[in-house]
């Protein structure tokens, strides 16, 4: 199957989106711990083609662009998984329920899944998120109020905590 990607900037550094006819199935700031592993992953099962224009692509960018200037509090783009085992997806859904401004403890997304025993593999499979910022690994932070990691730098954990608090204080800006 054929995928398609492109690099692009953000204010937290360049970024690649890679989709599919349907959806996006990676987003990752290219500097990422595991950006290089899940790239590779994909290109194993995937042809990949660079384009200059695709209309998902063109969309996160929107969406994007639009969250950095905390104008966006939900991602309406499609995604889909074409990497990670049953337990990691489990995982990334239940990312996905995180509200924007809150946080939550590795623990808590363990019993969230019917897991409660498996913090460390939790912890494993945040870490191995491939759609960076769409999937909210960064609201994820350890039981003791400490960030915990984050793959793409804790600056940038940092930071797009501080923007999503922003984006939860003024709602009326956001759709």
């Amino acid at each position: 199957m054929k995928l398609y990607y492109k690099d692009f900037q953000t204010p937290l550094g360049e970024m690649r989106a890679i989709v599919n006819d349907n959806a996006v199935v990676l987003l990752s700031f290219k500097d990422s711990n595991d950006f290089q592993s899940a790239h590779h992953k994909i290109r194993q099962q995937h042809s990949l083609v660079r384009i200059s224009h695709h209309p998902i692509i063109s969309r996160l960018m929107s969406e994007l662009r639009a969250y950095f200037y905390g104008e966006c509090s939900t991602f309406r783009t499609s995604v889909q998984y074409v990497i990670g085992t049953p337990f990691q997806q489990s995982v990334w859904d239940a990312l996905q329920q995180i509200k924007i401004g809150e946080t939550i403890h590795y623990a808590s997304i363990a019993e969230r899944i019917g897991k409660p025993k498996s913090v460390r593999a939790v912890a494993t499979a945040i870490g191995l998120n491939p759609l960076s910022i769409i999937i909210p690994c960064h609201r994820v932070i350890r039981k003791d109020g400490g960030l915990g990691g984050f793959n793409s730098g804790l600056m940038r954990k940092k930071h797009l905590l501080e923007l999503e608090t922003h984006i939860k204080k003024h709602p009326s800006r956001n759709p």
